[in-house]
C-alpha cells in the first residue's frame, strides 16, 4: 500500500476477489465443487482482501482532508458493522429460498461494483518524501522493532491470543447451528445478523467509553464477553439465548 499505486493495488485485490467468486459460482453450477476448492478459493478471496484492506485504510487520507478522516473512519466503521448485521441474515435467505448458486451468482455479481468504482474514480496521490523501500527490507524492519520494544510485543501477544480464542466463535458457527441448534442457513444468517448488531452497537459507543474509562478495560470487558460468547454458546440449545450470545461477543 505504501509502496505501489493503492488504486491499482484495491484494483487487484478485488480482482482476486471477484475470481474466486466466479470459479466458486461456475463450480456450483456445473456440480464440481469439493471442501478443497472451496478452502482454496477461500484462501484466494483472503488474499484479495489482506491487499485490499490496508490499502482502502491508507488511501482514504489522499482522498479527504485531514480534519475529515475521523469522521470517515467513523461512517466506514459504521457501515461496515450495518452491513454485517443484514447481510448474513439476508444471505440465509437467499440460500435457503433459492438455494447455494443464486447466493454465489449474487456475490459474484456485487464484486463488480468495486471494481467498477476503483476504475472510475481517480485521485491524486500524495507523493512520500521518502525513497521506495523494498519489502523484504521493510518487513525485516518491522520484526525487529517489534522485537526490541516490550510494548508492541505484549500488545502483539494479546491481539494473537483474543484473536485466536474469538474466531472461534465465528469458525464453528456453523457446526453449533447444525448440531446443537438443529437449525439451518436461516438460522445461521440470523445468528450471524445478531453478531453484526453487537459490533454495531458497540462501535456506535466507543466514543463515549474511551472518555469514561481506559483502553486497557474496554480491552479486558472485549475478552470477557467473548468468553461468556463462547461458554454461552457451547451449552445453549436455544436459538435466542445463542442469538443473545452472540451480539455480546460481537
Amino acid at each position: 500500500a505504501d509502496n505501489f499505486s493503492r488504486r491499482w493495488v484495491m484494483f487487484a485485490g478485488h480482482c482476486l476477489i471477484a475470481s474466486a467468486s466466479t470459479t466458486l459460482m461456475i463450480s456450483v453450477g456445473l456440480g464440481f465443487v469439493s471442501p478443497w476448492l472451496i478452502l482454496g478459493l477461500g484462501f484466494l478471496a483472503g488474499c484479495g482482501f489482506a491487499l485490499n484492506d490496508p490499502a482502502w485504510h491508507a488511501s482514504v487520507g489522499d482522498i479527504l482532508h485531514k480534519r475529515d478522516i475521523p469522521a470517515a473512519v467513523t461512517l466506514m466503521s459504521v457501515g461496515y458493522n450495518i452491513v454485517r448485521s443484514v447481510g448474513p441474515a439476508l444471505g440465509g435467505v437467499i440460500l435457503a429460498v433459492f438455494g447455494p448458486l443464486a447466493a454465489f451468482a449474487l456475490a459474484a455479481v456485487s464484486d463488480l461494483a468495486p471494481i467498477s468504482a476503483i476504475w472510475r474514480t481517480k485521485w491524486e496521490v500524495r507523493s512520500s518524501p521518502l525513497p521506495r523501500e523494498r519489502m523484504t527490507t521493510a518487513i525485516h524492519d518491522g520484526v525487529r522493532f517489534t522485537a526490541m520494544s516490550l510494548e508492541i510485543r505484549a500488545a502483539t501477544a494479546r491481539a494473537a491470543l483474543f484473536g485466536l480464542a474469538s474466531i472461534s466463535i465465528l469458525a464453528l458457527l456453523p457446526l453449533v447451528v447444525r448440531d446443537q441448534l438443529k437449525s439451518g442457513p436461516i438460522v445461521y444468517g440470523i445468528l450471524l445478523a445478531g453478531f453484526g448488531m453487537g459490533a454495531f452497537i458497540a462501535g456506535m459507543g466507543n466514543g463515549f467509553l474511551r472518555k469514561v474509562t481506559s483502553q486497557n478495560r474496554l480491552v479486558a470487558f472485549a475478552s470477557v464477553a467473548c468468553a461468556v460468547c463462547c461458554l454461552s454458546l457451547a451449552l445453549t440449545s436455544s436459538v435466542p439465548v445463542a442469538a443473545i450470545s452472540l451480539a455480546l461477543g460481537g
